[in-house]
């Protein structure tokens, strides 16, 4: 073995080392590490419109754009904070001469959070049952796809007799859809991503650490 070669094994090792010991420390953590990456979708729209009221009007902005990608963000069907009431109706907000869909707020009416009122509580929802999931130790048996669509079915019937304009639901409904939504996810999605976990085995280590 060359010099180069002798010093170049003698600082992979440490580093393969390293990088097992963090797959490995990630491995065990995968749920807390999930429910702790659905924290800021909770936390961040409810934090944008006091951002906005406290003047931090660039940091908000921004904040708003991102959460924008997931969310349409329609006043009348977003919950406004540090304002006269949380939720406006499109009449009401035409009433007093705003744009019903595109309205951030202001002093005396609030502001409005960064997702609809139907997006915080899906993520509410997913969060729920991450906690508890993790509170059995990921002993869970995932829904199958039929109860998943029983579970779904609500938010699907709300959100598509709103959408051909039969009807406009209430807060009350896209939440309570909202977090069924969410919590039929999670059922369905973590136990079948637990099942398929496997533990870095000793071998994976050594194969690793010759690369």
């Amino acid at each position: 073995m060359g010099l180069d070669a002798w010093h170049l094994s003698g600082f992979v090792s440490p580093v393969a080392s390293s990088v097992m010991a963090a797959l490995k420390w990630a491995d065990r953590r995968r749920l807390a590490l999930l429910n702790t990456l659905i924290v800021p979708f909770i936390v961040g729209p409810v934090v944008t419109p006091l951002l906005l009221a406290g003047g931090a009007t660039s940091t908000a902005t921004a904040f708003y754009r991102f959460f924008h990608l997931l969310c349409h963000q329609w006043a009348f069907r977003s919950f406004f904070v540090l304002g006269t009431q949380a939720t406006y109706s499109r009449d009401q907000l035409s009433a007093l001469g705003v744009d019903p869909y595109s309205f951030v707020g202001d002093a005396q009416m609030g502001w409005k959070m960064a997702f609809c009122e139907r997006n915080v509580a899906i993520f509410v929802g997913l969060l729920a049952f991450g906690l508890a999931l993790g509170l059995v130790h990921r002993q869970s048996q995932p829904a199958s796809f039929a109860q998943f669509a029983v579970l779904v079915s609500p938010m699907a019937l709300d959100g598509l007799t709103q959408l051909v304009g039969w009807r406009e639901s209430t807060w009350e409904l896209r939440i309570a859809t909202g977090v069924l939504f969410g919590i039929a996810s999670g059922w369905f999605l973590y136990p079948r991503l637990f099942a398929t976990q496997r533990t870095l085995t000793p071998q994976d280590s050594r194969e690793l650490a010759s690369r």
